[in-house]
């Protein structure tokens, strides 16, 4: 099999040049191509040494929804994988692919992922990493807390994500590609999942074969609820677009109480910023957490209405 492997990007060259130096050992037996989509304004450096054949585009529109699209049109080969840029893929990755493949060939797959034993070792010693950590942020598995999952054999699930995603390049263009409409990442992937449903495509995970989500620079806490509060724009986006299962409705006294929770950012933040790094006193500071998760998610969906 030929892969084209389509990595968006947005000012993160650093992250994305570990990510392809770990790339490199995992597809030395495979025929694949690179197509780097930037999305930022940094300049992309890549490895000196690269030996694998790897294109460059700038994304002339905004969005990582139109980064994969853009990469997909540049694609080559039949068999496209959307990879984000701080995903280090394995040796035995693109093998344990084929197999699914084989098994079923014209569906979307997903390799399981979980954080490097480095960064676990690294968030563990600070208040905010526990967190993360505690709520199953740090693998695709606790992303999947509450659905059925097996740790032994491929199985079909109900959603994707792109952040390592293998489909067919007929099947991408048979449903049209990603929304290009969403302005964030995020609700892009259930928009592009539901077409795929309508076009009986199914999704399925392969857990056995993880690779590695780098995401070194975003464990801390303030960066982390910036990226929450897009989602919960990019979430009314996908409600205007008609998927009304994902509205959110929040209780008169809630929405209140949020508002002024936003007028007092700087005190929150203050509080978060010296709480001490004591495990005995995390749950308390989830509980500070998850009240900030819940404004940030809140403002940016009524992000309009705040304009």
């Amino acid at each position: 099999m030929e892969f084209s492997i389509i990595i968006p990007t947005k000012n993160r060259s650093a992250i994305l040049q570990q990510s392809l130096l770990q790339a490199l050992a995992a597809v030395r037996d495979v025929r694949v191509e690179f197509i780097i989509i930037n999305d930022g304004t940094d300049e992309i450096r890549l490895p000196e040494v690269f030996p694998v054949q790897i294109s460059v585009y700038k994304n002339f529109k905004s969005g990582v929804a139109s980064a994969r699209n853009l990469g997909a049109e540049k694609a080559v080969y039949g068999h496209l994988i959307f990879m984000d840029d701080d995903m280090w893929m394995q040796p035995g990755n693109i093998t344990a692919l084929q197999q699914a493949i084989a098994e079923y060939p014209n569906a979307c797959i997903n390799l399981n992922w979980i954080y490097p034993p480095a960064l676990s070792k690294q968030i563990a010693s600070t208040k905010f990493g526990r967190y993360l950590e505690y709520y199953g942020f740090t693998s695709l598995k606790g992303w999947n807390r509450g659905a059925p999952w097996s740790d032994t054999e491929v199985f079909e699930t109900a959603g994707i994500t792109s952040q390592f995603l293998y489909m067919p390049k007929a099947v991408f263009a048979a449903v049209g590609g990603y929304n290009e409409n969403f302005p964030h990442a995020g609700f892009e992937d259930f928009d592009f999942a539901e077409r795929l449903k309508k076009a009986g495509v199914k999704f399925y995970i392969q857990p056995v074969s993880s690779l590695y989500h780098n995401e070194a620079d975003r464990v801390e806490a303030r960066s982390w609820l910036a990226r929450k509060k897009r989602g919960g724009e990019t979430r009314k986006y996908a409600v205007s677009f008609g998927y009304q299962q994902l509205a959110l409705h929040y209780p008169v006294w809630k929405s209140i109480f949020y508002r002024i929770c936003i007028m007092f950012y700087p005190l929150l933040f203050a509080i978060e910023r010296f709480w001490p790094n004591l495990p005995v006193l995390d749950k308390g500071y989830f509980q500070l957490i998850n009240l900030l998760l819940g404004v940030h998610s809140f403002e940016g969906y009524h992000k309009k209405e705040q304009q």
